[in-house]
């Protein structure tokens, strides 16, 4: 329980760092499982087709399989994102302030820490739009395989 607004803000603004880390997380599991997905869908197509000349749908297939990874492989590469914070580098920023009391040094927690959050949120934006890609690739190779099988 927060014993002042300016605690409660400091919580709040932090346990928004907590979401953004597991956010990153569930991206970066989410694009594995597409690249483990398409790699599949790939290979079985691959091995049916055993010595057979490529057609047209293989080829679009193996395209869209490509275009998926390199896009799961961009949502899976580092990232310079700000997830977390020590009390050095609180302590640091606050000496140029001069802090009289705890008070202050939350409100002054929360706004170091919120540029961090802001373009935090905007870097975790684009690597969810690039995971949608990445989703509609592999939708699109998968129905690309099949047809692949059947014709």
């Amino acid at each position: 329980m927060a014993d002042s607004i300016e605690q409660l803000g400091f919580e709040l603004t932090s346990g928004v760092l907590g979401e953004q880390e597991r956010a990153v997380s569930s991206l970066r599991i989410s694009a594995g499982t597409v690249l483990g997905a398409a790699s599949i869908a790939t290979s079985l197509v691959a091995t049916r087709l055993g010595g057979r000349s490529l057609d047209a749908w293989v080829v679009v297939a193996t395209i869209a399989y490509v275009l998926c990874f390199a896009s799961a492989i961009w949502v899976l590469l580092p990232r310079d994102l700000v997830l977390s914070f020590s009390g050095a580098e609180l302590l640091a920023a606050g000496d140029g302030d001069r802090l009289a009391d705890v008070t202050e040094g939350y409100r002054a927690a929360s706004g170091w820490i919120e540029p961090y959050v802001a373009s935090n949120r905007r870097r975790i934006d684009r690597l969810e739009d690039w995971l949608t890609v990445s989703c509609l690739l592999l939708s699109v190779e998968i129905a690309l395989c099949t047809i692949a099988l059947v014709s």
